[in-house]
């Protein structure tokens, strides 16, 4: 494996490339990579070659869907190209090219997410946040024009949150930061509540940065609105058919690096919003209820239920 496509790998799992759309695109990029250091000497071969990289990729985070459903579908239509009579020249070129287009209309995806976001955002409101999610920071930055204000949770052990405060303060967006722990207090001054997503399942349940799920009850006691912005490559198809997406247990070093003795450290990195609390989805398609991601995600992705 070359040193650019590992490096990609352990900036993933290090957490340098957050927000699960940059994950996506950085996986996709990788395997862009993979074209320029690729020793296959035929298309089958180079089939092997991406399918390989795409599962450790794939395993680098186990809650990220919208990598994996973008490496499925590279994969995919990988997999078409290998079986035609085309040169190994002109399936890496196929490749190269839809892979481009891939990432262009994530690109687009993302301006009509962040206009139909913007647009839900009311004149003057304060808005909540919790972690950090550049499809969030981008519906807020595309609202600063409508006066808001931004209460950012700091979003221990990895404080993200100062990462979305720091980006919108530099986008001249009023920001204030508080510790995870003030989000009752702070809740009776907001209008609405926008967060990211990782995953969505077929039940509409929202799979996010831990702390999330707390964040939602307490908008629900206040009786303030609770939206995710997610585009529908964020869905998890293997949870149809039952599976659970997996809460990955980060290192317990993040949370305390030298407990006493007798000590135990749990590290969740994600939790699991039921779809009761969340008033709605902002896609790329406009803002539609929990129930409706499934249908609206299974037909994008592609996905036959029925055959």
């Amino acid at each position: 494996m070359h040193s650019e496509i590992k490096k990609t790998i352990d900036d993933i799992k290090a957490l340098k490339i957050q927000g699960a759309r940059n994950i996506a695109k950085a996986a996709v990029n990788a395997l862009l990579l993979q074209i320029k250091y690729s020793k296959a000497k035929n298309p089958k071969a180079f089939y092997r070659e991406i399918t390989s990289l795409s599962e450790i990729l794939a395993d680098t985070r186990p809650t990220e869907p919208m990598m994996r459903n973008a490496l499925d579908d590279a994969c995919r239509f990988l997999s078409g190209e290998a079986k035609g009579k085309k040169s190994i020249d002109a399936t890496k070129k196929n490749f190269a090219a839809r892979e481009t287009g891939f990432l262009q209309k994530m690109d687009e995806d993302a301006k009509k997410l962040f206009e139909y976001g913007a647009r839900l955002i009311p004149q003057n409101a304060v808005v909540m946040t919790h972690c950090h999610s550049s499809t969030v920071t981008g519906i807020l930055k595309k609202a600063k024009g409508k006066n808001i204000k931004v209460i950012a949770c700091e979003t221990r052990p990895r404080y993200q949150g100062r990462v979305t405060a720091a980006e919108l303060a530099k986008a001249g967006v009023d920001v204030t930061l508080i510790v995870d722990g003030a989000m009752n207090l702070y809740m009776k001054k907001a209008d609405l509540i926008l967060v990211g997503a990782d995953s969505i399942t077929s039940r509409g349940d929202l799979i996010n940065k831990v702390g999330t799920s707390a964040l939602a009850h307490v908008a629900k006691m206040h009786d303030v609105s609770f939206y995710s912005a997610a585009e529908l490559f964020k869905y998890s198809s293997m949870t149809f058919y039952g599976t659970r997406e997996k809460i990955e247990e980060r290192d317990s070093k993040e949370v305390w690096e030298k407990p006493p003795k007798g000590v135990r450290i749990s590290n969740p990195a994600f939790d699991v919003t039921a779809a009761k609390y969340i008033n709605g989805y902002v896609t790329e398609l406009g803002i539609i209820p929990p129930q409706a991601f499934f249908t609206l995600a299974t037909q994008k992705l592609g996905i036959k239920i029925y055959e």
